[in-house]
């Protein structure tokens, strides 16, 4: 008799919707490690962090599916729940980019994913709060930020990656420069700055920003990168190119602290984990020290 309870939560418009007919193969896995599973398929938006806030108290483990947004959702539930009542969180990563899946050494296969989420290797990880809101691995401002959240479902479906590259492109015209005083516990600075993000992530939309070795999950610490307004477009090509090299810019500021608050004369709109962050002229991000534990790769 099982009794060990699971939680499957999962959103079959992620990706290319490849969840659907992998369906019996990954509730098959989750029984044959004897779990008892409840089976939920996310209708709208929140509607994960419901669920997770309403009956995860009731379960050992709680595994999503999905993209960013749906881990997002579901993180952001268990962080409303009382510390001692959250369950594991496992993670099959099904969507366009899965940033976070590739910090938790996640496989691309959905079989293999469901195959780790069910182990017990299990690590707790730093989680994000800009202005008490929730985040999972990056809050973000400035150029490109919205793409994410404004690019549609079915054209990401379609392009994958490729969508995001494309919707980019159609607002380079009209990127924006804010100026911002950016107060870490080390330093203060102020300038003009088109974009920036405070992560806890080794890759962002799917690109890498730091070298290997550098970004810890769980060090109590986020990493910002801040890019300040290119003069000419000699410098806006200089600084594209030290993100494809790696290679430092004094253009770029890279920022490793535990707390950060950006101000700004004008509201500044804001991603969080690639949805819809609203917009401030105050931002306060803490990182809160590993309050949740997911299941790696």
């Amino acid at each position: 008799m099982r009794e060990k309870k699971l939680l499957f939560i999962y959103n079959p418009c992620a990706g290319k919707g490849t969840m659907k007919s992998k369906l019996s193969d990954v509730i098959e896995t989750f029984m044959h490690a004897e779990y008892e599973v409840t089976i939920y398929a996310t209708q709208r938006e929140r509607e994960a962090t419901e669920l997770v806030m309403e009956l995860g108290k009731n379960f050992h483990r709680i595994i999503c599916s999905g993209g960013d947004g749906t881990l997002h959702e579901v993180t952001q539930g268990l962080m409303n729940m009382p510390p001692e009542e959250r369950p594991v969180c496992g993670y099959i990563p099904t969507g366009t980019v899965n940033d976070f899946a590739r910090g938790l050494n996640l496989p691309t296969r959905i079989r293999n994913a469901a195959k780790i989420a069910v182990t017990d290797k299990i690590k707790p990880m730093d989680i994000g709060l800009m202005n008490g809101e929730v985040f999972t691995y990056v809050a973000a401002f400035g150029a490109f930020t919205s793409v994410s959240y404004e690019t549609p479902q079915t054209f990401k479906n379609l392009l994958g990656r490729a969508a995001y590259l494309l919707e980019g492109m159609g607002q380079v015209a009209n990127i924006k420069s804010y100026p911002m005083t950016i107060q870490t516990g080390e330093e203060r600075i102020t300038d003009e700055f088109l974009f920036g993000m405070v992560s806890n992530a080794k890759s962002v939309g799917g690109f890498s920003f730091f070298k290997k070795g550098q970004v810890s999950l769980n060090d109590g610490k986020f990493e910002g990168i801040f890019i300040r307004k290119p003069k000419n477009p000699q410098e806006l090509q200089a600084v594209i190119n030290s993100f494809v090299t790696l290679k430092p810019n004094e253009q770029i500021i890279g920022v490793h602290s535990d707390s950060f608050i950006i101000t700004s004369e004008q509201e500044v709109a804001y991603t969080l984990d690639g949805e819809n962050g609203g917009s401030h002229k105050r931002v306060e991000i803490a990182c809160c020290y590993r309050p949740i534990e997911y299941v790696c790769g």
